[in-house]
């Protein structure tokens, strides 16, 4: 009886261990598998919130190209009718009535883009620029500030204008925007036009017009 009992014995225990490693390993997996589904959870969240990151940058990105675009339209308006600038206020123009009245326009184009398109694009820097421009453009057409020199009056708006209109090409593009740079002072004594900084080759082209 005893060695069967000692048999008895050595096998219950071989079955308890047996049944406790297998329960072990059971346990270590589960708790791996659990751990591998929580990782690709994760990986699987972050990855959704890098692509809504992104949906969202080229959302912000296609909205502020397109306003641009409508802006530039805009300024395109404005820079043919430059001429006429000092004379939206005049009863008596310099040129004509009727460009009087077409500059006017372009004029309040410019600014109702600056209270609706310009609100398209969040950087700073750009809608800074644009409404600078706008202002230039009020205080030449209705404030007559600078009118001492009208054409240099004309050649600080256009060229303000064009440094604006590199801005919003950069926009469109997704490129750096034009340095930053101090815009004209309308009523200084200097005589020559205000230019940026850096001037784009196809300033200096006859055919750009500028």
């Amino acid at each position: 009886m005893s060695s069967w009992g000692e048999l008895a014995g050595e096998t219950a225990s071989a079955l308890i261990g047996t049944l406790a490693g297998g329960a072990i390993a059971v346990y270590v997996a589960r708790w791996q598998t659990a751990k591998s589904i929580e990782a690709q959870v994760s990986v699987a969240a972050s990855q959704e919130v890098a692509s809504a990151a992104l949906a969202r940058s080229q959302w912000t990105q296609q909205r502020s190209a397109e306003a641009a675009q409508r802006l530039l339209e805009r300024l395109a308006a404005l820079y043919a009718r430059l001429p006429s600038l000092p004379d939206v206020a005049l009863n008596e123009p310099q040129l004509s009535a009727e460009a009087r009245e077409r500059c006017a326009e372009a004029l309040e184009s410019i600014r109702h883009g600056m209270q609706t398109d310009l609100l398209s694009i969040e950087n700073d820097q750009v809608r800074a620029r644009f409404r600078t421009l706008v202002k230039l453009g009020f205080d030449v057409a209705w404030r007559g500030i600078g009118q001492g020199n009208r054409e240099r009056q004309i050649r600080d708006v256009r060229g303000y204008l064009r440094y604006v209109q590199l801005t919003l090409e950069a926009v469109i593009d997704g490129s750096p925007l034009p340095d930053p740079c101090v815009p004209p002072v309308l009523d200084r004594s200097d005589g020559d036009a205000w230019v940026p900084p850096s001037v784009p080759w196809h300033w200096r082209d006859p055919a750009d017009g500028s």
